[in-house]
């Protein structure tokens, strides 16, 4: 059920030159899957903020957030108070089952919809690999929270002639059940060259979050769905890259 939640900001801190971290303690407990969102109410804004969770932690929320505009850019400047987050919305991915495989491919801030699968992963001791994408180095998200995790992780930078693609073909993980999440045109190459069932988490605007006003509405292989009530995340072979553009 989607409840408003009274949050109050714990700690909001940069991470790089255009990424934040915010850390929320709600009023009350509630739970959100990994791969779900929310819609935080921004001050001096008539519009919410849909935003990822990175995981949720002892009632804590945690978010990372690219700004991209006036409104995010005003959330990064908040540093203490509380927010008001509509919580939990959307879907979220397909839990591993216990003892398998899982292959976590990020770009950008399409990374942080995933730390929470990967953790979850790890609690069910899953071998899990993770490959993110990033134009440079000083734009990498979750370096030392993966290293410090039982996981094979990998970080490809643009700058330096390499990307996500690559990496994959590398490593030979073309055949791994995998969960996905970053632009779109790397969503798609992922597409083209795995031979494995998985998951990838779409974005686009939105209006209300919670299905009411169709504004996010997309062509998909089966008719017509919401990104915010049918997605963010939607079985491999459903999406059409070029809806999506």
């Amino acid at each position: 059920m989607i409840t408003e939640l009274n949050c109050r900001i714990l700690e909001n801190r940069p991470l790089g030159p255009d990424c934040f971290q915010l850390l929320l303690e709600a009023e009350q407990e509630i739970e959100i899957r990994a791969g779900q969102f929310v819609k935080v109410a921004v001050p001096g804004f008539s519009l919410r903020r849909p935003i990822s969770v990175t995981d949720v932690e002892d009632g804590v929320i945690r978010l990372t957030c690219q700004i991209a505009g006036k409104g995010t850019a005003a959330l990064a400047a908040k540093r203490n108070g509380s927010l008001s987050v509509l919580a939990p919305l959307g879907n979220g991915f397909t839990l591993p089952e216990e003892g398998s495989e899982l292959l976590a491919v990020g770009g950008g801030i399409g990374t942080a919809p995933l730390i929470g699968l990967i953790r979850e992963a790890v609690k069910r001791n899953c071998r899990v690999s993770a490959v993110f994408g990033f134009r440079t180095p000083q734009q990498a998200l979750f370096r030392e929270e993966l290293s410090a995790l039982p996981l094979r992780s990998f970080y490809a930078f643009e700058s330096e002639g390499e990307n996500v693609i690559t990496l994959l073909r590398r490593e030979g993980y073309e055949n791994i059940p995998f969960a996905a999440c970053g632009p779109v045109s790397m969503m798609e190459a992922v597409d083209e060259i795995m031979q494995a069932d998985g998951e990838f988490s779409a974005e686009c605007r939105m209006g209300c979050g919670f299905g009411a006003c169709m504004g996010c509405s997309v062509e998909t292989r089966s008719g017509m769905k919401r990104i915010c009530k049918d997605g963010p995340v939607f079985r491999r072979g459903e999406l059409l890259w070029k809806t999506l553009r």
